[in-house]
């Protein structure tokens, strides 16, 4: 077995988007740009899913949602999700099974010393791991219209709980480590959501550069040729009805402190690299970077994520720092956070047993250079709810050059040409020239559920009928969301 070490980072709620190696041009990010420059980048790479639970449950086990049974961010309970399922059908919401291996089982069966830090909602894929206990650190807010919270807070004690781990036992490991760093931000830019859901104060900000532009699909031209789920994202998610009557300037506001949170993180994570370079591993190291899932950064009117499946907040930035490695490359074709485990698996060779059927697709043929792009021949994701009391459930699926979608509501497709649309402005599903094309990606979807027992045609549908009596468009959003109403009922 190698003795190669890992060290992972992981970002919360970061559009690939949002990064200047990925073609941004008003973020700082001096650390990880450093980090790019000498990284092997995947240039399209997917979450299994645009929140934070099924995500990480996911590419810690390299299983789909529909496979983990990890679809919401519920917490531990258990809840029918089947039509006409009863409440103790054992199929239903669960903890993360104990057959199925995580990653953290894997390396440390094998010998490694398996240390998280940092944000957890596991569901129990971090079995195999020491998972060090985080804490909130609270500070000052350094510009005053920005809020911090817990998800700032915890960021400086999982650095610096990290920093300190690599100092002080890294360098004296007889064993190879996996340590993860699991950092929060920016998604602190869902707090600010709702702390502005009034509008911004120009007059109270401490700007130190001009507000960033606004993204080149803000526009929302044709809402009216999308998903009814799409049309009416307001009535599902609060953070989106706090920013459906936002002015442009609003918006330009808000991508400013995205900005800031996300800049606040690479630093951070510039102490982390510091410390490993420190510690005399650098070279024993392969570093991995990536983000659960992104954030809508304005695109479409959008604001966080919550069901769609736009390249804003589904593509992820990933980055493999090969030991040795001093120029970037670029990595085409289509990726999924799913391929992380059986690729760091195949480059540590670790053995599995023959039951043990990973959903992702090992990288380690094209980062050694054996192969000219990714080893993924399409990159698929799931939506279930948030939580509970809106659920429409929908699917993903898409390579280079399209991107087909479905929810299960009547007439509820999406088809993007992503060669020359990739700013996702024009729904070409309902266009008669597009008719095969759109038959080829349904059937493409069809053997891709099959192959992976999907039982997505079986989920069911809330009751939508007390949301979306408004005229359509976000700014006419009148009332609470359902999150907010399905809040308020469990309070009671």
């Amino acid at each position: 077995m190698s003795q190669q070490n890992y060290l992972l980072i992981i970002c919360d709620q970061l559009s690939a988007a949002a990064l200047s190696f990925y073609g941004n041009t008003y973020s700082r990010t001096p650390n990880l740009d450093k980090l790019a420059s000498r990284s092997a980048i995947f240039e399209y790479a997917y979450t299994p899913c645009p929140l934070c639970q099924p995500a990480r449950a996911s590419f810690w086990t390299s299983k789909y949602p529909h496979e983990t049974n990890v679809r919401t961010n519920l917490p531990l309970q258990r809840l029918p999700f089947y039509k006409d399922a009863p409440d103790a059908d054992p199929r239903v919401f669960s903890a993360l099974s104990d057959q199925i291996p995580a990653m953290g089982e894997l390396f440390s069966q094998a010998g490694y010393t398996c240390v998280h830090f940092g944000k957890t909602h596991d569901y129990g894929a971090l079995r195999g791991f020491q998972v060090i206990p985080s804490e909130e650190i609270h500070i000052e807010r350094s510009n005053p219209s920005i809020q911090f919270d817990y998800e700032t807070y915890l960021d400086i004690d999982t650095t610096r709980k990290t920093v300190s781990w690599l100092n002080s036992q890294a360098g004296n490991l007889k064993a190879p480590f996996l340590a993860v760093a699991d950092l929060q931000n920016p998604h602190n830019i869902c707090g600010y959501i709702g702390e502005n859901q009034n509008g911004h104060n120009p007059a109270a900000y401490k700007l130190d550069r001009e507000l960033p532009p606004l993204p080149d699909n803000f526009e929302f031209d044709d809402i009216e040729n999308r998903p009814e789920f799409i049309q009416y994202l307001c009535c599902a998610h609060r953070r989106q009805r706090h920013a459906s009557h936002w002015t442009p300037e609003d918006y330009r506001y808000y991508l400013y402190a995205y900005y800031y949170y996300l800049s606040m993180v690479d630093g951070q994570i510039g102490e982390i690299l510091n410390a490993l370079e420190h510690s005399g591993k650098s070279d024993d190291t392969i570093v991995i970077f990536f983000a659960d899932h992104g954030e809508g950064m304005g695109a479409h009117h959008l604001v966080t994520k919550y069901g769609v499946f736009y390249e804003e907040s589904n593509r992820v930035p990933l980055l493999f720092a090969l030991p040795g490695t001093k120029i970037n490359r670029r990595i085409g074709g289509v990726s999924s956070l799913l391929d992380l485990l059986p690729t760091m698996l195949d480059f540590s060779h670790i053995p599995v047993s023959f039951d043990c059927k990973f959903s992702g697709h090992s990288q380690a043929d094209v980062l050694r250079g054996k192969a000219s792009s990714s080893a993924s021949p399409y990159a698929a994701a799931e939506w279930q709810d948030e939580f509970r009391d809106y659920t429409v459930p929908g699917r993903m699926i898409c390579d280079e050059s399209y991107k087909y979608v479905c929810y299960l509501e009547p007439d509820s497709e999406e088809l993007y040409d992503l060669s020359h649309d990739r700013l996702e402005q024009k729904n070409l599903a309902r266009l008669p020239q597009y008719a095969p094309v759109l038959a080829k990606y349904r059937a493409l979807l069809e053997t891709h559920l099959a192959k992976t027992n999907d039982d997505f045609k079986h989920l069911a549908c809330s009751d939508i009928t007390a949301y979306r009596k408004h005229p359509l468009g976000f700014c006419r959003h009148e009332g609470l969301s359902a999150v907010e109403i399905y809040g308020k009922s469990i309070r009671k």
